[in-house]
């Protein structure tokens, strides 16, 4: 039960983006008028990232949760997997349904086409770089669980990509701060001493 419960929380991010991407669908139409082709791979790249984003952090909370010993819920790395696959499950059978579901009549088809690229539509993009072949279908139904998968894996081994970006941008910082000046005297310290030339000459008037 508890696999499930959090297999539809993964569900319900890729709905909460489904929803977004379709509300705005109209607005993106009308303003892509005749390049709407062209630039609906990256109307739906936008969407993933959303979806991403929800997704991942979802999972990495509920990884952070289930290590804590006073909840006894057995975590192990290939959760987010298994949580992602129950989660997008109902998707997926609907493109498998889709494809043994076959209409005379060309008009239906095309709508039952329409109807299935929409409901992949934060994923289209996937599909579209497939050239609308079956594979592109299987790869963007598996893109979902992985997300599952890398945001259970961060909050299991304790990962954050924010705090990592953080760091190395406070160590170049901090690098760029105590980086010494060409002109600073302790640089001359470590230079090689130069030698001093003989004055030959200021002996020999001495000798006269």
């Amino acid at each position: 039960m508890n696999y499930i419960k959090n297999g539809l929380k993964v569900l319900f991010g890729y709905c909460i983006s489904l929803l977004v991407f379709g509300i705005f669908i109209y607005v993106f139409i009308s303003l892509a008028k005749d390049n709407m082709s062209m630039l609906l791979p990256f109307y739906s790249l936008l969407f993933f990232l959303m979806v991403f984003a929800i997704i991942y952090t979802d999972m990495k909370k509920l990884a952070e949760k289930e290590k804590k010993p006073q909840y006894d819920l057995h975590p192990y790395p290939l959760k987010g997997l298994i949580y992602g696959i129950i989660g997008f499950s109902p998707i997926i059978l609907l493109e498998i349904v889709s494809v043994f579901l076959v209409f005379g009549d060309q008009m239906a088809e095309r709508i039952k086409h329409l109807a299935i690229n929409t409901l992949m539509g934060p994923l289209y993009f996937i599909i579209r770089l497939a050239s609308g072949l079956p594979i592109g279908y299987i790869l963007a139904s598996l893109v979902v669980p992985l997300i599952a998968l890398l945001g259970y894996l961060a909050g299991f081994y304790g990962f954050s990509i924010t705090k990592h970006i953080k760091k190395d941008k406070q160590g170049s910082a901090t690098q760029a701060t105590f980086k010494k000046s060409p002109w600073n005297p302790t640089n001359k310290a470590s230079s090689s001493p130069v030698k001093k030339k003989k004055k030959s000459a200021t002996k020999k008037t001495d000798l006269l």
